[in-house]
């Protein structure tokens, strides 16, 4: 005892004031400590007579492991006599440490739950009794311990990673859960609503009691364990699948059907308590978060039964939480996950019009709120509010037509107002001194979710909405123009209105687009259906609207035009109007003037439409307007025009904006997305602005561009001249590859004459070049790959004669893996072997030249390590990507030689010396691939990924290394295996799990491969055994170790019988002994499908058991 206490005062100690020695000698201490065989009655006397809480904690601990590895010993009655000695032990100490109190509810808790696994469900009866006994005894330190009690016991028994191991497999343990659902956790719920109801009663006005709110705290931390349960499934799930199903952001509350009117009363009572609470932000917090999650309450799609929730919640007081000001601290929240589970389209008739009333007033309050200090939280909170108007707008039909539309053009009008500055807006002033973080993300992703309710919104109410957003966008796009007009000097300052008109534009822009559009990741882009019936019952004149569209870029378009415009096509002729504002300002040299954010919205904008409206095809649609098809349909004759005009904006951005990074990339994948498409493509190919482009891109007049710039130039001409159905396409493809040609021959001629240090107008020549060919290659298709190859691969069989020479050069060498990346990952899985053999052997010889290269490479700067780190890793990603042309190839059938009848046979599969490379690959960079090198995450990752896809494709290729290069890899498997992430760890498990199958195939046990693979038995039955691997991993360690049983069957008896003999306890050593023996003789060792499925039952088994009571968690 005094030992303990004394390395516990030293291990409490400052760190000043005790020595290192001294520390791990007092680990040791507890260590050895925890170890202690049958340690219940010592702990029971520590436990009385230390005064030390964290010798106590230290006891406590001892006796949950106790229980874990010795429970199957225990003499009859020793469960209960232990229960009763701590149950008094705890009842008479009010002062002892929570941390202690809570440890051991824990362990009253898990041997509770291992006496009801033996004994029935009844076994909880006691200390379910008793603990709601001490609940309601009115003594603030029993209340707290069974309020202890009763969190434990629901911890234990819930399916999540919380609950302790305690010997019992996946498939008992749910059925002890299941078990407890069925005979105790409605009681356990019924009692904490009952004192709930108790303590609500006793609230009054002022703050909450000191002696009631410690119970109404507890109380209300186990209402939110109980909402939060994780109901039993109907069938028995696997661990893997019952932790997907937690890791939910929105766990659902999901009960069975014998919980039916538990919770008719839950939803006035958790209303009432968090009204009553809003002077005591904790309790008010938890509050919450109870009401949060009895709003997933699911009722199997039973109409009428959530209907009813949703109706106890209005019953219970919801509106008029509603209606307090300022609003409370998540009801907007409250209300966006009662419209996800519960849409408002349940509410009884009488309720639509107040509900709508107090939801737009809560938001209309939100949208007036001046901005604070915290401006992310109020952002958080229009972000719930917005959220809990989708359902509204999804099915607006059950809500009556006005209400919904005075409601709506109200929220609609007021956000458009929070983002437009002073006088007809209430955004805050610009202030120079605030500072963009580079982390920030920028508006058009922070606020894409806003941005697309009001989008929502505003197709809503588009007769008001569209003219307003029109109106708006003209009138600040005038002042624009009037205001660089009035510019006499190029450099003159921005003023603060100049800033804020700039601001506007860039908001009203935003909003626009997403009133416009719905364009959904993995969907095809469709005009909305509100934003087509609107044009049509505008009864617009076409000839009109076309000559609007004629006069763009004139100052007076609009009022010149006589007649009834689309409204539609005018609101899209306004954000152009700026564009062309924007690029006459350019060429004027008044670029200063101008905002490259509100520049990269205006491609946002351009991206985002022209995907949409810009030669749509009309077979998608059931119904089109005759203006949007007159204005920008494919047969139309301005479809085309406006192509043009949008191409020339987009290519005026990279001649007059080329030294904003941001912009001109953004510019470029903007021009790759919108010429993706056959029918724009197509056309695009016969527009003067993109055969301008493609003259100035020959004859290199563009000028530097930002990284990737050229790269994604280079795949939109790609894609153009692909989709080129003219006569004259070869000549468009020869002006497009020609020139790279002709620049390509001049480079590897000045590399091959000079072998020496670029300047810094032939690097970047150079990288040019390196990062146009590399965007040829991103943009490579089966259809254009006859043009594309004989021109490409060549360049790269050259190219890598010269890498020596790169090499003096980061950034050339760089652009130069990444461009044998895209030529691997876009040509491998479909040109032929001979060409494919060309490929795979340059991709190779930059990897050789980087190991040379490599080799006793050593600096102190970190820049230069994170490149080095940067190149590994894309080298590794390159012999991944070679490998997939083993099982996947989609080029031309090849034919084969006549076979034993005298016919052709054609043949689909050939051999690539893929898996050879990626051997060669690892033998020249493994060496490189030190223990500090793999600590960097993103490189361990690749590493393994590249070693576990080679051994699962081509296992024999590993078992046929070199006997020094396979156990250099094998080395590094074993490494990976404990000393990194939990991912690594599986990719490691899969390569063993492989190569000992196919070890066992070829019978290879006393070859080199056998030899090298064999002494991971003994280092996977020492992880199973012995460490804490989680669950996931250790199924798949089981795998393995069934692998290599099949393999070394009597290597795992000797070790076995080792293992036995070094348990200094004989009683351990003889149930260590018959768990071994289990393991192995209930199947045949071999690796066929039902062996291994009665394998993996017994293994389970097995270490649930062994781990009882070897492991020391």
């Amino acid at each position: 005892m005094q030992e303990l206490e004394s390395s516990a005062q030293i291990l409490l100690a400052p760190p000043n004031q005790v020595t290192a020695e001294q520390r791990h000698a007092a680990e040791r201490t507890f260590l050895d400590f925890q170890n202690t065989r049958a340690p219940f009655e010592l702990c029971k006397c520590i436990l009385e007579t230390s005064a030390v809480g964290y010798v106590q904690f230290q006891a406590a601990c001892l006796l949950k492991q106790g229980l874990i590895r010795e429970w199957k010993y225990m003499e009859p009655g020793q469960w209960q006599a232990l229960w009763q000695h701590l149950l008094q032990l705890l009842m008479c100490r009010p002062n002892m440490e929570n941390y202690v109190r809570e440890e051991l509810a824990l362990v009253l808790a898990l041997g509770s739950k291992r006496a009801s696994v033996e004994d029935g469900a009844n076994a909880l009866n006691d200390i379910l009794q008793q603990s709601t006994q001490m609940v309601a005894s009115g003594d603030q330190h029993l209340q707290s311990l069974g309020c202890s009690l009763l969190s434990a016991l629901l911890v234990e028994f819930s399916s999540s990673t919380r609950a302790t191991d305690v010997g019992l497999t996946w498939e008992v343990h749910l059925k002890a859960k299941r078990s407890f659902e069925a005979n105790h956790l409605r009681k356990v719920f019924q009692f904490c609503q009952q004192g709930l109801r108790e303590a609500a009663n006793r609230l009054g006005s002022g703050p909450v009691r000191p002696e009631d709110r410690n119970l109404l705290r507890r109380l209300l931390l186990l209402s939110e364990q109980l909402l939060s349960w994780n109901f039993q499934f109907s069938m028995l799930l696997p661990r893997k699948l019952v932790g997907l199903f937690e890791a939910q952001q929105t766990p659902t509350l999901r009960p069975g059907s014998d919980w039916k009117g538990a919770f008719d009363e839950t939803p006035q009572l958790l209303l009432q308590l968090y009204g009553a609470l809003s002077q005591d932000g904790e309790l008010a917090h938890v509050a919450l978060q109870c009401l949060l999650q009895l709003a997933t309450l699911s009722h199997s799609g039973e109409r009428q039964q959530r209907n009813n929730h949703l109706k106890r919640f209005i019953q219970g007081g919801l509106l008029e939480l509603m209606a307090v000001r300022p609003p409370r601290a998540g009801i907007t929240q409250l209300l966006a996950r009662l419209a996800l589970f519960h849409p408002p389209s349940l509410l009884p008739t009488h309720v639509h019009v107040p509900y709508l009333e107090r939801l737009c007033d809560l938001a209309c309050c939100i949208l007036q709120s001046p901005v604070g200090d915290d401006a992310d939280q109020q952002q958080e909170t229009l972000d719930h509010i917005l959220d809990a108007w989708v359902p509204l707008l999804q099915e607006p039909q059950t809500f009556p037509a006005e209400p919904l539309k005075v409601a709506t053009m109200r929220v609609f009008e007021l956000y458009l107002r929070s983002r437009l500055a002073a006088p007809d807006g209430t955004r805050p002033p610009i202030s120079d001194e605030e500072e963009v973080a580079e982390e920030d993300e920028d508006d058009r992703v922070r606020f894409r979710d806003q941005l697309s309710v009001v989008g929502m919104l505003g197709r809503h109410v588009l007769p008001h909405s569209l003219p307003l957003l029109c109106r708006v966008m003209e009138d600040r796009t005038q002042r624009l123009q009037e205001l660089l007009q009035g510019q006499p000097q190029a450099g003159t300052p921005m003023t603060a209105a100049h800033k804020e008109l700039l601001e506007d534009l860039h908001w009203i822009v935003l909003i626009t687009g997403h009133l416009l559009t719905t364009v959904c990741d993995g969907e095809t882009p469709l005009i909305p259906k509100e934003v087509t019936q609107f044009s049509l019952n505008s009864g617009a004149d076409t000839a009109a609207t076309l000559s609007l569209l004629s006069r763009l870029g004139q100052a007076d378009a609009v009022s010149s035009v006589q007649g009834n415009v689309d409204p539609v096509v005018r609101l899209i002729v306004a954000v152009l109007q700026l564009c062309h504002v924007e690029r006459a300002a350019l060429q004027a040299g008044l670029g200063s003037q101008l905002s490259p954010e509100v520049a990269i919205t205006l491609v946002w904008f351009l991206h985002r439409w022209g995907l949409t409206y810009l030669l749509p095809n009309e077979t998608y649609y059931t119904q089109m307007s005759p203006t949007l098809v007159a204005a920008f349909g494919r047969d139309s004759e301005a479809g085309p025009c406006v192509l043009d005009w949008v191409l020339g904006k987009l290519c005026s951005n990279l001649e007059l904006w080329h030294s904003e990074t941001a912009l001109t990339l953004s510019t470029c994948q903007a021009m790759v997305s919108l010429l993706n498409n056959v029918e724009r493509g197509h056309r695009a190919a016969a527009c003067p602005s993109l055969l301008s482009l493609l003259q100035r891109q020959s004859q290199g007049q563009l000028g530097p561009l930002a990284p990737g710039s050229h790269r994604a130039l280079l795949k939109a001409l790609v894609i153009a001249c692909t989709a080129n159905r003219l006569p004259e396409a070869p000549r468009l493809w020869e002006a497009l590859l020609g020139p790279l040609k002709t620049r390509f021959d001049e480079f590897f001629d000045s590399c091959v004459q000079t072998r020496c240090r670029f300047t810094e107008p032939q690097k970047s020549k150079a990288l040019d070049l390196l990062e146009s060919l590399c965007g040829v290659a991103e943009g490579t298709t089966p259809s254009n790959l006859d043009t594309i190859r004989p021109m490409l691969l060549p360049l790269l069989v050259r190219l890598s004669s010269i890498i020596s020479v790169l090499r003096s050069e980061a950034t050339l060498i760089a652009a130069t893996t990444q461009l044998f990346r895209a030529a691997a990952r876009r040509m491998l899985c479909f040109v032929g072997p001979n060409d494919a053999t060309a490929l795979c052997h340059c991709c190779l010889e930059l990897v050789r030249h980087f190991a040379e290269h490599s080799s006793g490479l050593f600096t102190t700067e970190a820049t230069a390590e994170d490149s080095h780190v940067r190149e590994l890793g894309e080298l590794l990603e390159l012999l991944t990507e070679l490998l997939s042309k083993d099982f996947m190839y989609m080029g031309a059938q090849i034919r084969g030689p006549a076979n034993s009848t005298g016919t052709d046979e054609t043949a689909t599969r050939f051999e690539v010396p893929a898996p050879g490379i990626a051997v060669e690959g690892l033998r020249l960079l493994m060496p490189l691939l030190n223990a500090q090198l793999l600590q960097f995450p993103t490189l361990c990752v690749q590493y393994f990924k590249l070693v576990a896809l080679l051994s699962e494709l081509h296992p024999d290729k590993v078992c046929q290394m070199p006997e020094g290069l396979l156990q250099a890899l094998l080395g590094s498997i074993r490494v990976g295996l404990t000393s990194y992430s939990p991912e690594v760890s599986g990719l490691c498990l899969d390569v063993v799990s492989v190569l000992a199958l196919e070890v066992h195939r070829q019978g290879l046990q006393t070859r080199p491969a056998g030899r090298a693979i064999e002494p991971f038995l003994q280092l996977l039955l020492e992880m199973v055994l012995l460490q804490p691997l989680d669950a996931e991993l250790t199924l798949v360690a089981g795998s393995a170790l069934f692998a290599l049983l099949c393999c070394f069957q009597e290597s795992f008896v000797q070790l076995a019988q080792a293992l036995v003999a070094s348990q200094q306890d004989a009683a351990v050593g003889q149930r260590l002994a018959q768990s071994l023996q289990t393991l192995t003789q209930a199947q045949p060792l071999s690796p066929e499908r039902p062996n291994r499925l009665r394998f993996r039952d017994s293994y389970e088994a097995f270490v649930t058991e062994v781990r009882g009571f070897l492991c020391v968690k």
